[in-house]
């Protein structure tokens, strides 16, 4: 059994450890979020209170990492169900391509707006 569910026709052993260890860091990282954000508030949440809180460096290395956490753990399950319905082959290695370059993209685009707020 173990040997089918981390075979590499059905995904693969890293793409497997990697959904498990970004679920974790999903839900560590939403919990720090909310705590910095909404619990340590001392002002409303308004456009530049929030410029200022992403100007903080713990602020911002969460949220990189918690949106690269999610574009993993997103992507890959897209993948995971698309190589459940039976995709393979040449049609594997073009969705690989395909949603490593969507999740590059997305993370740049991410990591490119938070940017702003460093001083």
């Amino acid at each position: 059994m173990r040997a089918e569910v981390l075979a590499r026709e059905q995904g693969g052993m890293w793409p497997w450890l990697g959904q498990r260890v970004t679920a974790v860091l999903v839900l560590v990282t939403i919990m720090v979020h909310l705590v910095l954000t909404h619990l340590f508030a001392s002002v409303p949440l308004t456009f530049d209170d929030i410029g200022d809180r992403l100007a903080s460096g713990a602020v911002l290395v969460n949220d990189v990492v918690l949106l690269l956490a999610v574009l993993f753990h997103g992507l890959n399950g897209v993948r995971m169900v698309l190589l459940d319905w039976g995709l393979s082959g040449g049609g594997r290695r073009v969705l690989d391509i395909v949603l490593w370059a969507v999740g590059v993209a997305a993370a740049a685009y991410g990591i490119w707006a938070l940017w702003v707020w460093v001083s």
